[in-house]
């Protein structure tokens, strides 16, 4: 299954490439023009984040969206339906309509983890998510 964004696709089915023992509904892909991002699911540490990120995949809610926030040597976030619209002013502020339970855990945040993005309620998250793109321990349990 491919859903697509501009620059940016994520295949939530790899076949070869993760032939090292995880299975295909615990990993997916994010294509950009710059190259490929390739995710784990850590459906033991974040199962209803997982299982979120998955159905908004599947319905095609990240369809046609950007990595609208980049804040260079920290993090990139993408996930906001609200980018769909060319108005900048509301890209950010999407979601998919509710928020899910936090899940706090002790996986620490080192170059390359995806976690869900969310205001300072910790039950906020809906679509958005961010990659860090170096290590960024303060972000650990929160």
């Amino acid at each position: 299954m491919k859903f697509f964004t501009q620059g940016l696709t994520v295949i939530l089915f790899c076949t070869l490439f993760f032939a090292t023992g995880v299975s295909a509904d615990e990993v997916a892909v994010i294509e950009t023009k710059f190259g490929k991002i390739e995710m784990k699911f850590f459906k033991d540490k974040a199962p209803g984040h997982v299982k979120n990120f998955k159905d908004l995949a599947k319905k095609g809610s990240y369809d046609g969206t950007i990595f609208h926030r980049v804040i260079p040597g920290f993090m990139i976030q993408g996930g906001d339906p609200n980018t769909w619209s060319d108005d900048r002013s509301s890209h950010g502020k999407g979601g998919p309509g509710y928020s899910i339970k936090a899940e706090f855990n002790d996986t620490p945040h080192k170059r390359g983890i995806l976690s869900m993005a969310r205001s300072q309620d910790p039950d906020s998250a809906g679509s958005q998510f961010f990659i860090v793109v170096k290590d960024s321990g303060f972000l650990d349990g929160k």
